[in-house]
């Protein structure tokens, strides 16, 4: 069975997994993370009693101003901590700069698609990949060659994320008065999250990815589950299938793995 880790919907879910089957867990740290119903400090992660392996996501795209509290944050990650899951190339820069312990992992939702790019971040000391959902199975089997794997296999993906308020901006154009952080986009018959917070605005795929039918043949280390804005018994379910390695008919929505993303310029005269 490939190791399971997950990325909880909030700090109560955190203490009632840490008690689950699992591989261990990806806290968002605050501040430093995006695309999250909830974060926490590092002192509050150093302080987790468990055995269990734990991540931090520090996946915000760095300012100026982040840098000081970056650096800060990842010289306190105590050894409790085993990975930095990162986008921004400032927490692998800073990583080396202060030698830090932690494996570093590379998240960047749609990039690292092939070879060239995993194998510049391996020989830079870049530990693992999550590997972006829009290739096929084969082309990440290939890739698996080359570098060690983890894959979004459960949970809503984030398709777009700008550091604007484009709720806030989008509201106060047309007059209306912003009620809370959370709205949908609908296109045609489908309805898109759309979710602001401190660090900007994500939309997120129109349902959860479901890769349990297909993650056997898949040749990756690790699988994350992303539990937020899941239902608590929906995804204690989900977490049971993928433990047992148990096939369902439910969420089968597996993105790009068995279609190719194609492109096509358009001729212009």
């Amino acid at each position: 069975m490939k190791k399971i880790l997950i990325i909880p919907n909030s700090k109560e879910e955190l203490n009632r997994l840490l008690k689950e089957e699992i591989t261990g867990v990806i806290i968002p740290i605050k501040h430093l993370s995006v695309n999250s119903n909830f974060y926490l400090t590092i002192e509050e992660v150093n302080q987790l009693d468990t055995k269990k392996e734990i991540g931090i996501l520090v996946n915000k795209i760095m300012m100026n101003k982040d840098l000081i509290l970056l650096e800060k944050a990842l010289k306190e990650a105590s050894n409790k901590i085993s990975k930095i899951l990162f986008y921004d190339l400032a927490v692998l820069n800073i990583a080396k700069k202060i030698n830090s312990n932690q494996e570093l992992v590379i998240f960047q939702d749609h990039l690292n698609a092939n070879n060239g790019t995993n194998l510049f971040y391996k020989k830079r000391g870049v530990s693992y990949t999550v590997i972006t959902n829009d290739i096929t199975k084969e082309e990440i089997n290939e890739i698996s060659k080359y570098q060690k794997l983890m894959i979004i296999a459960y949970g809503y993906l984030p398709i777009f994320y700008s550091r604007r308020y484009l709720i806030t901006n989008y509201l106060s154009f047309i007059g209306k008065e912003k009620k809370n952080a959370k709205y949908e986009i609908k296109e045609k018959n489908d309805k898109y999250r759309i979710e602001e917070e401190e660090e900007g605005t994500t939309i997120y795929t129109k349902e959860p990815i479901n890769l349990i039918n297909k993650i056997k043949d898949i040749n990756v280390e690790y699988i994350i589950l992303n539990e937020n804005n899941i239902e608590k018994e929906k995804f204690i379910n989900v977490l049971k299938s993928y433990q047992e390695e148990k096939q369902t008919k439910e969420d089968n929505y597996i993105g790009f793995l068995e279609k190719k993303t194609v492109y096509q310029v358009k001729d212009y005269e």
